[in-house]
């Protein structure tokens, strides 16, 4: 005889529940293990060793007390595949990460986390992405993460008092925090250079201390993890969130598509967790740097980098990853807030005028025609337009600004530095004594050093504009606003030195605009009128433009620019004039 008694209930929670049991005087109520879906029916079985009669008239009763009490029963995965977080990490903000793996990420529709050092960037460094390829990066969802801004080691020593290379270093990982979230990434984790992160100071703070004070989340370091154990995978949330930890990789040859693979297997079958692969550069066959990228540490040729992520598309399916596996970048996996949307990236333009040309009295009325505004920089024993008409230009809202006293390069051997120093201080106290508001210098000729830089500083300048730096071409289209060097503010360059058409004005603005933004400082020379005596060799003069086309050209930045384009003055941007 059965002295087993079944009741069937329906499933009003989260499906499936997992197997318990209940005891009571002798009854045994068991819920089944089942996977049904909510609403379906799942049964219970009542058992007891007695009197049958007694067994039947308390089943249903002691059935439905049962289950009216137990309504907790924890949900739990039947035999669900261990969950395993894969995170695409890139270290340094290669260009060849965003040419090659960029296309690659975006194909499969997933998203990897960027760390760069912004002082390399604002340097423009030929290793790295400008920042409108970090905008693109960031937009297209993936995040962008800190490595401090020059890319310091933090556990080397800097300076000798401990005190000051505490505040270097602190320096170097928050100041590279505030570029970031200036521009608006909201960077909340950070990559060690070289992966490391032991470091002690007398008063105990530490390496993983300041990263952690800067603002950041976490932190990556390198190594700890491996395919064969006894560490298979980070956990979630992670063991140390500022010393975060990775495969290990002590070879610097190319990354091998069955490496990577091992390592995600690894943590899958030894119960899942989070693995942060780290990539270097990204290199394509075919292209001219081909040979130089795969001889560099630890690269990946981006057909192995596609196949990953082929790989990592197809988890659970025949040649794919481990079930369960899924890509996160490293904010996800630490559950930090979503990413907020990037802001907008003006486009600024400023009118510069080089030299103090007599001619450059003819943009007066065209600019204010226009309600715009230029910065003017005087040499104020070297120039040919008059004083009162320089006081014109001051009054009726255009900038004055300094270019030395007799136009020297200050560069050149043949200058003593107390001459250097006078000409740039003397210069300015001349247009300081006519009235003026001298705070931007331009570097004649474009010629600048450190020692240039520290002289016109000296001097009481707040911005020193230097030649060049920026093409319609790329790889950079613009100066950063702010500039990452006030005193060597990059300019829009052309190598010709015949006449300005108006393509050579238009290009640079809508390029740059197409490109991230940022600011687009234009420098002007000469400009001809036609019909005046000396119209032929003004036109023969360095880089001229006709006062047409240069009316032209405030014709289309009034009226058909790109959107979010302005013209300001050179102290305007720099926010002191």
């Amino acid at each position: 005889m059965d002295d087993t008694v079944y009741a069937e209930y329906r499933i009003s929670g989260p499906s499936p529940t997992k197997y318990a049991r209940l005891q009571w005087r002798g009854f045994t109520v068991r819920r089944s293990k089942v996977s049904a879906p909510v609403g379906r029916a799942a049964r219970v079985s009542l058992e007891h060793r007695g009197n049958s009669l007694l067994r039947a008239f308390l089943g249903t009763i002691l059935v439905a007390l049962a289950l009216q009490a137990w309504p907790q029963a924890a949900p739990e995965a039947d035999a669900a595949d261990p969950a395993t977080v894969v995170s695409l990490t890139f270290n340094d903000a290669h260009v060849s990460a965003y040419t090659y793996a960029r296309p690659i990420l975006q194909a499969h529709a997933m998203n990897a986390t960027f760390y760069l050092a912004s002082g390399w960037i604002d340097k423009s460094f030929a290793c790295c992405m400008p920042w409108w390829q970090v905008d693109d990066l960031y937009r297209d969802g993936n995040e962008i993460g800190g490595m401090g801004t020059d890319h310091k080691d933090l556990t080397q020593t800097y300076f000798t008092d401990w005190t000051q290379d505490y505040a270097y270093k602190r320096q170097q990982v928050c100041g590279d925090w505030q570029r970031l979230s200036d521009s608006g990434y909201d960077p909340q984790t950070f990559a060690y250079p070289a992966g490391a992160y032991r470091y002690t100071y007398p008063d105990a703070s530490t390496a993983q201390s300041i990263v952690k004070s800067c603002g950041y989340r976490s932190a990556r370091a390198a190594g700890g993890l491996s395919p064969t154990g006894p560490v298979y995978s980070e956990t979630l949330p992670p063991k140390d969130a500022y010393a975060v930890r990775t495969p290990n990789n002590s070879s610097t040859a190319p990354l091998q598509l069955s490496t990577l693979q091992s390592w995600v297997t690894g943590a899958a079958t030894h119960g899942g967790g989070w693995v942060p692969l780290v990539f270097n550069q990204v290199c394509h066959n075919g292209a001219s740097t081909y040979s130089s990228c795969m001889s560099s540490s630890k690269p990946i040729d981006d057909s192995v980098f596609g196949a990953l992520l082929d790989w990592l598309a197809n988890a659970g399916q025949p040649g794919g990853a481990p079930a369960g596996t899924t890509v996160q970048t490293v904010r996800q996996a630490i559950g930090a807030p979503a990413q907020p949307t990037l802001p907008p990236r003006p486009t600024v333009v400023s009118l510069t005028f080089d030299d103090g040309d007599a001619s450059q009295y003819e943009t007066l009325p065209m600019l204010t025609a226009h309600g715009m505004r230029g910065t003017f920089y005087i040499s104020s024993s070297n120039k040919t337009i008059t004083w009162p008409q320089v006081s014109d230009l001051y009054a009726a809202g255009n900038e004055i600004g300094g270019h030395t006293a007799n136009h020297v390069d200050l560069t050149s051997s043949n200058l003593t530095n107390d001459q250097k120093v006078r000409e740039v201080c003397d210069d300015r106290q001349t247009l300081i004594q006519r009235g003026y508001n001298p705070v931007s210098f331009a570097y004649p000729f474009g010629s600048y050093d450190q020692n240039a830089q520290n002289i016109v500083q000296s001097c009481g300048y707040q911005s020193g504009r230097r030649a060049g730096g920026a093409t319609q071409t790329g790889p950079t289209y613009s100066e950063t606003i702010p500039p990452a060097n006030a005193y060597t503010i990059r300019t829009a360059y052309r190598a010709a030195t015949n006449e300005l058409q108006l393509a050579d004005l238009t290009a640079p603005v809508t390029a740059a605009a197409s490109h991230g933004g940022g600011w687009v400082v234009l420098v002007f020379h000469e400009i001809c009128v036609q019909g005046q005596s000396n119209f032929n060799s003004c036109m023969a003069s360095y880089k001229p433009v006709r006062n047409t086309t240069f009316n032209v050209f405030l014709d289309w930045l009034r009226d058909s620019p790109p959107p979010d384009t302005s013209v300001r003055t050179v102290g305007q941007v720099m926010n002191v004039a």
